[in-house]
């Protein structure tokens, strides 16, 4: 498929399409044809796209997101080396959301006091 189509399906701007791709976070794209500029991407592009969309929503980093893409894509890494690479997110993953479960309650307990008197002693 084409940018354009590409763009629709993912959600995603086509500035921003290729700056994914200028930063490494989409393997780069061979144009089938030299006579124009034409990129076909693949159904494989689309799927990292929305994750990298999802994974943005969810508060993590461009480059927290190329670590991971990485560490899948490479074929340097032993499949030990995969698995323990991706054990270590999932724990980074699992600090964090213990640590927006904190802020939540943090939030709901401030929501709460809201235009009760302030009783904290000096």
């Amino acid at each position: 498929m084409r940018i354009g189509e590409l763009c629709a399906k993912a959600g995603l701007p086509r500035d921003t399409v290729r700056y994914y791709e200028r930063q490494g976070l989409l393997e780069k794209i061979p144009q089938p044809n030299v006579s124009n500029n034409y990129k076909v991407y693949s159904a494989v592009d689309l799927q990292r796209l929305k994750m990298i969309k999802h994974a943005k929503m969810l508060g993590f980093t461009l480059s927290e997101i190329a670590d991971v893409l990485a560490i899948w894509v490479d074929d340097a890494f032993s499949v030990e080396q995969k698995r323990a690479s991706l054990v270590r997110k999932l724990m980074q993953i699992e600090e964090k959301e213990r640590a927006l479960v904190a802020l939540r309650a943090g939030v709901v307990n401030a929501l709460n006091k809201i235009g009760q008197p302030c009783d904290d002693a000096f």
